[in-house]
């Protein structure tokens, strides 16, 4: 069989020998800050993951001589041989059992692993499992197979592509001149489809205490990444991992879906059920699962390569942060449906001015009014139903978002500018609005799986938090350059802001800095 693997180590060392001699910035002093060399060494191994080479891991293993890696088969032991030898290659230390890299169960399976010590003798003993399932279901089966039963089912995507993200991601650690202070276990589990069995048996017999396991994350079917979206599950079993991954996803930009089901559907579930935080990076289900026609040739490399160099720097920070994630019990009772009855938006906008208008411009220009409460703000200055709204303060009044707007964020008395049936000229009003103003125009919930964040859960139309362009279910890391704790941190940050207000958002994974800038600050009090 054709193996790639010792070419394409040499020329990874001769490359990284390189950029270490001849770094491509500009020459750097000749004793450089331990930070800067850290930096650079991490840089260039998140740039040894290659599209090139995750595609040569998935070429040998979802090959018909291997006729579908079916647990306890020939293809099943050449594709174990093959990643035992890699792991040996990258000089990665064996986890299995007896020295070896392989931890063998009945009746002839083998999971094949490999970690890399850390570095910080006070942090080393706690681990880091990445793992990811390299069996398929061989010719197919009535219970396995989606249609083609006695063809091969290569298994390119599930789970060539996640298999070979692990190697990939292995020997980029495995590149760096120095360890991330907590160990890595690189873990291939055998028998998946079985029924989880190789996640199972090890952690019945686990090669490292179970105990030491601080998080753990599975790769499983990443390499048909469609419209830039990769699916995250599991991220509130431990606190702060949404955010953890949201941080690292700067350079490869992907849409993360954060889905709060957590299924029985993947290795990672064993861990689960141990009460560890696991997370599973998943590029979606697609007609070819489970059929002979998952192949490698239908596989996007580019898109392989963006998830496991995101991964990196995941797994980096996971194994280098201070303090452990911690487990998240409450996970275990949450669901898509929870999340849109936690953060859905709810409307709780004050009614100032007592009035209530069309829910369209008037094609005469304003606002048209449809009722005004009695003895209500806008009573008491004159103003009655069908009054066309042109101006508050010194906001023109265009839509019925401006009109909403401007009334929420009003600081009394107002003048109003309003034009009436019959009158040939507008006339102005003063009108004391009800309540405290809204300085910017949102409200949020804390988000208790993600400390330090909060969830905007409505943003009035027409204020300043809407004109910046803030949407609800944006999340909210720092407040004008600032972190916050508490949400009357965050009250307190918004009071006293001033104008342009630089406001860190995270919106599905992504993150962007978005300027609030306000017009006519009222007084200081609130969001």
């Amino acid at each position: 069989m054709h193996c790639p693997t010792a070419p394409r180590k040499l020329l990874a060392a001769v490359a990284l020998l390189i950029l270490w001699t001849f770094p491509l910035t500009a020459p750097a002093p000749l004793v450089a800050p331990a930070a800067e060399n850290t930096a650079t060494a991490r840089r260039a191994a998140l740039l040894s993951i290659t599209a090139g080479e995750l595609g040569e891991h998935v070429d040998f293993l979802a090959d018909d001589e291997l006729e579908g890696r079916l647990p306890g088969t020939e293809g099943s032991r050449a594709a174990g041989d093959y990643l035992r030898d890699d792991f040996r290659q990258m000089g990665l230390a064996p986890a299995g059992r007896d020295g070896s890299y392989f931890q063998r169960f009945e009746p002839e399976y083998r999971n094949v692993l490999a970690k890399l010590p850390g570095r910080d003798e006070s942090l080393k003993q706690q681990v880091i499992v990445v793992g990811a399932h390299y069996d398929h279901v061989g010719y197919g089966s009535g219970s396995t197979s989606r249609g083609g039963i006695g063809r091969i089912h290569n298994g390119a995507d599930d789970n060539a592509s996640g298999t070979a993200g692990v190697l990939e991601l292995a020997e980029a650690f495995a590149s760096l001149p120095e360890s991330p202070r907590r160990t890595i276990l690189f873990a291939l589990w055998d028998a998946e489809e079985l029924g989880f069995n190789g996640s199972r048996h090890f952690v019945a017999y686990p090669t490292v205490p179970l105990k030491d396991i601080v998080t753990v994350i599975n790769l499983d079917m990443i390499g048909r990444l469609r419209d830039e979206r990769l699916h995250v599950f599991g991220t509130r079993s431990g606190y702060g991992l949404r955010r953890l991954f949201s941080q690292q996803n700067r350079d490869a930009g992907l849409e993360l879906l954060f889905d709060w089901n957590l299924r029985k559907n993947s290795d990672h579930w064993i861990f689960f059920q141990q009460d560890r935080p696991v997370v599973m990076l998943h590029t979606g289900i697609h007609d070819d699962y489970h059929t002979p026609r998952d192949d490698a040739d239908l596989l996007d490399d580019d898109g392989m390569q963006r998830v496991v160099q995101l991964l990196f720097g995941a797994v980096y920070e996971l194994a280098e942060r201070a303090e452990p994630i911690r487990f998240r019990p409450a996970a275990r009772d949450e669901s898509e449906g929870a999340r849109a009855r936690r953060f859905r938006a709810v409307a709780r906008v004050p009614d100032r001015f007592g009035v209530s208008w069309r829910k369209h411009a008037d094609r005469r220009g304003g606002v048209m009014l449809t009722s005004v409460d009695y003895d209500g703000p806008a009573y008491r200055a004159g103003i009655k139903p069908w009054d066309r709204v042109l101006k508050v303060g010194a906001t023109p009044i265009n839509t019925p978002d401006d009109l909403q707007g401007a009334i929420v964020t009003a600081r009394g008395p107002v003048t109003v500018a309003i034009r009436r049936r019959g009158e040939p000229e507008p006339r102005t009003v003063s009108v004391e609005p009800d309540g405290k103003p809204w300085r910017l125009g949102f409200t949020f919930l804390a988000d208790e799986a993600e400390p330090g964040t909060v969830v905007l859960n409505y943003v009035v139309p027409g204020t300043p938090a809407a004109r910046a362009g803030l949407e609800v279910g944006d999340r909210v890391y720092r407040f004008d350059g600032q972190a916050f704790s508490t949400n009357d941190e965050l009250l307190r940050l918004a009071a006293e802001a001033d104008d342009p207000i630089p406001v860190l958002v995270e919106r599905q994974g992504r993150l962007e800095t978005i300027d609030i800038r306000i017009r006519d600050l009222p007084p200081r009090h609130g969001a």
